[in-house]
């Protein structure tokens, strides 16, 4: 599954896996699900299999914009908006699921329970009520650090992704790259506040200390640097996500650890903290609870990133490899150089950095799956 429209029920090997929530279901806990979790849907009998109670369930990533602000014939996905919202705040998806889940925490279980909240934003389209917009001026706040010819040294790969699907320079000229940061900024802080709530409410609950607490997201996204304004990319402002755990007896408090992980270690690791049986799939992942318990442990592992079939990113604590399916190469020093303004690949001294960051990158990438058809349906043409 390489993009939005692989769904997960058309890939024999993700649905001969046991998923996350079917495996803790199956050891005794209660599981309970509300916002944005999985991307596609599995058939019924899987859902059935995963949760206990859905209650809110996805919810959708609404409400759009009473009226449209950004100007005619600019070309961009149906979502990429925003407005300062001033209807009710309860349109919004992430406020009613985080009241239901506020509420679950208040309820008696006899049982271990496995609890998701997913927020849909700061994901477009970038509505949030007004309050939050008020948080961030529009003529005072700092705009994203852009080079004008940060492309030049970019294989034509990554300048075609760089491309899509909206053009940073048009955005800038036609007077609306400062008002969607703006927008940006002000979900994120939206999205803040909902997770306070779902937070404060374990804290007043009888579960504050048996509940380990992971918060993630699944991707980063560019606000104009490297000339993009989206997520579909190897770069680090795509691929470096949050990442926070709370996990009683184990995490000291408030300290950050600068290893490179994967969200795919998030399943083993919770089968660890929480004693479970092993799941009869390889896992890919490794269990994070020696860097959850000394943040300063050593550690050998760098994070992986696929986008696309045959396009992959490899990174450490220092390096970003990027090389893609047509052979283009990026490598940048993200100690020295943050933005990745300099591709230094090309540079002969550098051979063996890319050997080693190398030997992590897939061997060989399966076929896609079939995506689907607009009714629901697998498309049968497609490739």
């Amino acid at each position: 599954m390489y993009d939005n429209d692989n769904p997960m029920q058309s890939s024999a090997a993700v649905m001969d896996c046991v998923l996350m929530p079917e495996h803790f279901k199956a050891n005794g806990y209660r599981t309970m699900w509300s916002g944005k979790f999985l991307h596609t849907k599995p058939p019924p009998e899987r859902n059935r299999a995963m949760w206990d109670d859905a209650r809110g369930g996805d919810g959708g990533y609404g409400p759009m914009p009473m009226k449209d602000p950004l100007p005619a014939g600019l070309v961009r996905p149906p979502m990429f908006t925003y407005e300062a919202w001033t209807g009710p705040e309860t349109a919004f998806a992430d406020v009613r699921n985080s009241e239901i889940t506020v509420r679950r925490l208040g309820e008696k279980y006899d049982r271990p329970f496995f609890m998701v909240y997913g927020n849909y934003r700061p994901h477009n389209p970038w509505t949030a009520p007004k309050r939050f917009f008020d948080m961030y001026p529009a003529d005072r706040i700092e705009m994203p650090p852009v080079l004008e010819r940060d492309l030049d040294d970019v294989p034509a790969t990554g300048v075609k992704w760089a491309m899509h699907p909206v053009s940073w320079r048009e955005l800038k000229e036609r007077g609306q790259w400062r008002p969607i940061v703006q927008s940006y900024l002000a979900s994120i802080s939206f999205m803040d506040e909902e997770v306070g709530k779902v937070l404060e409410a374990l804290d007043r609950s009888e579960y504050r200390d048996n509940t380990i607490v992971i918060l993630w997201a699944d991707h980063g996204f560019h606000m104009g640097e490297k000339l993009h304004f989206a997520k579909y990319a190897l770069w680090e402002l795509t691929t470096h996500t949050l990442l926070m755990a709370r996990v009683p007896g184990v995490t000291p408090g408030g300290v950050r650890c600068e290893r490179t992980v994967n969200l795919i270690d998030l399943y083993p690791t919770l089968i660890d903290l929480c004693g479970l049986p092993g799941v009869k799939q390889k896992m890919d992942g490794v269990s994070l609870r020696k860097l959850l318990a000394d943040p300063g442990a050593a550690w050998e592992r760098p994070a992986v990133t696929t986008y696309l079939q045959g396009n992959h990113a490899v990174r450490n604590e220092r390096w970003r490899y990027i090389k893609y399916a047509d052979g283009g190469e990026e490598l940048y020093d993200d100690v020295s150089d943050p933005n990745e303004w300099k591709n230094v690949a090309g540079e002969g001294g550098n051979a063996s950095i890319k050997a080693e960051l190398g030997r992590w990158m897939p061997g060989d990438d399966v076929v896609a799956v079939k995506p689907m058809g607009k009714k629901g349906k697998k498309d049968q043409n497609a490739e």
